[in-house]
């Protein structure tokens, strides 16, 4: 009821409006949760997604760490002088940047949107489409993606997959994205990763 209504308010309309169904929540993580639901195309067709929800406050709990470890940091350099090369303030400081970045998934839609662009031409590794109409600050929404997690390795071997061709192409995707286009997935574990039908990483 919290996700439900979070999105509601995110995008501004009735929940009943943007998606014809909304599951419960399918995995979760520390700031977020992802909810399989399903938008109606305008053929009349039935499309699942995936709905990435923060949650209920979040900005709040992180706001009171990063004002504890600003307090610690500030009487770290005031009182341990060998320490104030580290800069522990201005660690705080880009820490606390990097978590306003993360707690706006219109970041993260552009990010995955800039990727998708980077690798059009690339065989055989894809990113999740992201749906623009159905996001917004505290709201995500991508295509779903059905697919064999890549760390299921029996899973793999018994769907025909050639699970050393997968690792390289893996890792020469991973280092393409970063050595060509100076733009890689910066959390790139088993987790993030699935193989679908066609055999590509997703």
């Amino acid at each position: 009821d919290e996700a439900r209504a979070a999105v509601e308010e995110a995008l501004e309309a009735p929940i009943d409006k943007l998606f014809v169904n909304f599951g419960p929540p399918v995995a979760a993580a520390s700031i977020a949760q992802v909810h399989k639901a399903q938008v109606r195309l305008p053929d009349g067709s039935l499309r699942p997604v995936a709905v990435k929800v923060l949650r209920p406050g979040i900005e709040q709990r992180f706001r009171q760490d990063l004002d504890s470890y600003l307090f610690a940091a500030k009487l770290i350099e005031r009182f341990h002088a060998p320490s104030r090369r580290l800069r522990p303030i201005a660690i705080v400081d880009t820490l606390a940047k990097s978590v306003a970045i993360e707690m706006d998934l219109r970041m993260e839609a552009a990010a995955i949107s800039e990727m998708e662009d980077n690798i059009k031409n690339d065989e055989g590794f894809r990113v999740p489409k992201v749906d623009w109409s159905r996001s917004a600050r505290r709201v995500l929404t991508l295509e779903w993606i059905d697919g064999i997690p890549i760390a299921d390795r029996d899973g793999l071997i018994a769907a025909g997959f050639d699970t050393k061709a997968l690792g390289a192409h893996l890792m020469q995707s991973f280092l393409r994205h970063a050595m060509r286009d100076g733009f890689f997935h910066a959390d790139l574990h088993p987790g993030n990763l699935f193989v679908d039908d066609q055999g590509r990483i997703v």
